[in-house]
């Protein structure tokens, strides 16, 4: 007799997730809530709390799995992090497009304490499921993916900024409730470039092409917000 089939329940996809998924996956859904949190009780501080704590998640799963990918990774992603600094400058300074109300406790050239570490901690989140996607479909539809997953989900850190008293912006361009188009299309090109960083370059202990990975994410990073806003900002 034939063996009935039976259709996956809900739990099976995450069953086939390893250790390394579920270290990534939870240090995301930790940042929604940490970020949510803020802006329910109307408290920017929170976001700098939350970025410390995904990045201490992040750290315990490297040391519990020995992961070479997220060791590659991590200076990937810190000098992406810190080069995003300078597209908060040209921004903040030049512009006046976007207005910080809330620094954690003091600044970074123009940007809150926590912000290098927040998009060091992003490039490490979405480079590892650049790599992962990487492992089951080409490349083109990898980035793809990633980029349409940039509409997605960081525009809503952008979205609970307001409530939180984090930041905002001064442009008059389209805009969906507090976000403008424009800062939406500049996350999918930075996630464009994050996981075109990532495929490109990562190889397993090769420290200097991490380096030379994240440069091109946070020239991609500074790219994707200029043209984005140049279309759409004004």
């Amino acid at each position: 007799m034939d063996r009935q089939y039976v259709k996956p329940g809900p739990w099976a996809a995450l069953k086939r997730l390893n250790t390394e998924d579920r270290f990534v996956i939870g240090s995301m859904l930790l940042t929604l809530a940490g970020i949510a949190l803020g802006a329910l009780v109307a408290n920017a501080n929170i976001f700098g709390f939350t970025i410390l704590a995904v990045l201490a998640v992040l750290v315990i799963g490297l040391v519990v799995t020995h992961s070479p990918r997220l060791a590659w990774l991590f200076p990937f992603g810190a000098v992406a992090g810190v080069l995003e600094l300078w597209a908060d400058w040209v921004h903040v300074t030049a512009p006046h497009s976007l207005v910080y109300t809330n620094f954690f406790g003091f600044k970074v050239l123009a940007s809150p304490s926590y912000m290098p570490i927040g998009w060091g901690v992003t490039a490490v989140q979405f480079g590892y499921l650049a790599l992962r996607l990487r492992e089951r479909w080409p490349a083109r539809a990898a980035v793809g993916a990633l980029a349409v997953l940039g509409l997605a989900i960081p525009p809503w850190y952008e979205e609970l900024a307001a409530p939180a008293h984090a930041w905002h912006y001064t442009t008059r361009g389209p805009a969906l409730s507090h976000t403008p188009v424009w800062v939406i299309l500049t996350y999918a090109g930075c996630m464009f470039f994050i996981a075109t960083a990532a495929l490109t370059w990562y190889a397993r202990g090769a420290w200097g092409r991490a380096v030379v990975a994240g440069a091109f994410a946070g020239a991609g990073l500074m790219f994707s917000s200029v043209a984005a806003i140049s279309l759409l900002g004004r």
